[in-house]
């Protein structure tokens, strides 16, 4: 029921597993999410793939590069990721009560009317919103 927090789930399964990126079905607002993750250095990367698993009209497959802090992929860039906002229900926060993560360690990401941003720039940019995720 909720695509975002499958794509957490296949990203947390996959880094408990190991891999070197995982595959996940495409939207606009993961594409944003991705690219806030990517900027944060949570990830290496992410792209398009076509012919993927997940092609099926305007869907295509998203292919997420996940980033390790050691060769053997003991440490992993991402700790944690967790969905604050559900489907059944909607967490919103005025910018001066966007919370800090972990004392300014992780990032929570928040959806605006000027996009998808890090706590950092909803709170310098005053704009609130709903609170989707934390990492760390």
């Amino acid at each position: 029921m909720d695509p975002i927090a499958d794509m957490f789930s296949a990203v947390k399964n996959a880094i408990m597993r190991k891999k070197d990126y995982v595959d996940v079905p495409s939207s606009k607002t993961k594409e944003r999410i991705l690219d806030l993750l990517k900027r944060e250095g949570f990830i290496k990367d992410w792209e398009k793939v076509e012919g993927g698993k997940y092609d099926k009209g305007t869907q295509y497959t998203l292919r997420i590069h996940l980033k390790y802090l050691d060769p053997k992929k003991e440490r992993n860039a991402i700790t944690n990721l967790v969905k604050i906002s559900t489907p059944g229900k909607r967490v919103y926060s005025p910018a001066k009560r966007i919370p800090y993560v972990k004392r300014g360690l992780g990032v929570a990401i928040v959806s605006t009317d000027a996009g998808i941003l890090t706590d950092h720039e909803a709170r310098s940019a005053k704009k609130g919103g709903e609170v989707i995720a934390i990492v760390w």
